[in-house]
């Protein structure tokens, strides 16, 4: 019954696995360039640090992490080790015998290795290592595809609208069943679309260093939020073209410019001194109320609230916090895909 949007689904996780698999290539080839700079800072360090003469001190700072300077009396570097423990390890070797030829920066999920070019009294190495990633920065990512897939496999409506809906009538099935049906089957290929880019950062994060992922009180509410968001994105394309025979391809394109501009536009208009172009801000603001994209975000200062009249009513109301978000988004789903029923009801071959 749903053969076509199986099909469709397929090739979509398809192409995006054969994406991912190109940048895994990619992330491997970088492991291989930077395994030298890595193997060498670590080895040539822990030489230093076992050196003999190497005076060793060990205090305890304010917020609780281990320090342990060494200084090197050979060559007059001073090794600096910060253990936070659970938090990560921080490894600064500075001094006349850090003698680097070129400054070099990278930073692959906690793993970061810093250097500076050496001046006369020599250079800086710095190494980050073991240190936790939050669960919530991984559902980011996932949520950004997520958003991605949506839009590609939104507007299911529409393609049966276009040239053969008498067809699609004579199937032994309901409208609405149909229609519930086609935005399970999407919905599937998007959480499997943002399971799969998990794996991707998990696996090419641990080519570099074994993640330590961390689970908190908020990772189930953000994890809420960033699986709904995508869905009420995609619900909401859909109910914009659910009642077209053509145009899909206008309406994600001008879906994608509202969501990419209409934040900086309303902010202007907002603060233009002219009452004419502020009344509309005033009136944009309260629109992008129903921009699902607007409510991805972790902490308020980059929350729209904080520019925009329409989300600072609302969060002083509810809040501003991750489960608010996702009952919003999820509230915002539930709407759009009502819509669009209602349009796939009316609509007539």
């Amino acid at each position: 019954m749903f053969y076509v949007e199986w099909l469709r689904v397929r090739n979509c996780l398809r192409i995006l696995a054969i994406v991912l698999g190109v940048l895994f290539v990619i992330v491997a080839l970088l492991r291989i360039a930077y395994n030298g700079e890595i193997t060498n800072s670590r080895s040539w360090i822990d030489s230093e640090m076992h050196e003999n003469g190497a005076r060793i001190t060990t205090s305890r700072l304010a917020d609780g992490a281990t320090q342990t300077i060494y200084d090197i009396p050979s060559d007059h570097d001073r090794i600096v080790v910060v253990d936070r423990g659970w938090h990560g390890k921080t490894i600064t070797v500075s001094g006349p015998g850090v003698d680097n030829d070129r400054a070099q920066s990278f930073q692959v999920g906690t793993l970061g290795v810093h250097s500076t070019r050496p001046t006369s009294q020599g250079g800086t190495i710095e190494i980050t290592t073991d240190a936790p990633e939050s669960a919530r920065n991984l559902l980011l990512v996932a949520a950004f595809i997520g958003l991605i897939i949506g839009t590609i496999l939104s507007c299911p409506l529409t393609n049966e609208n276009s040239n053969h809906l008498e067809v699609v009538w004579t199937k032994p099935i309901g409208r609405e069943s149909y229609a519930l049906g086609a935005f399970a089957v999407d919905a599937l290929g998007i959480l499997a679309a943002m399971a799969l880019t998990i794996v991707f950062v998990v696996i090419s994060t641990a080519l570099f260093e074994l993640p330590i992922i961390v689970i908190d009180s908020q990772t189930l509410p953000v994890l809420a939020l960033c699986v709904f968001a995508p869905l009420a994105w995609y619900a909401l394309l859909t109910a914009a073209a659910a009642s077209l025979k053509r145009g899909r391809g206008a309406v994600l394109g001008l879906g994608w410019c509202a969501a990419i501009f209409i934040v900086p536009l309303t902010i202007a208009f907002y603060a233009a001194q002219q009452p004419v172009l502020h009344f509309v801000g005033v009136v944009l603001s309260y629109v992008i109320l129903l921009d699902p994209v607007l409510y991805i975000h972790f902490s308020g200062s980059s929350a729209p609230g904080d520019v925009t009249p329409a989300f600072g009513l609302m969060y002083n109301v509810l809040g501003t916090s991750a489960a608010v978000r996702a009952a919003i988004v999820f509230g915002l789903t539930v709407i759009y895909s009502a819509l669009s029923l209602i349009q796939w009801r009316r609509l007539e071959a």
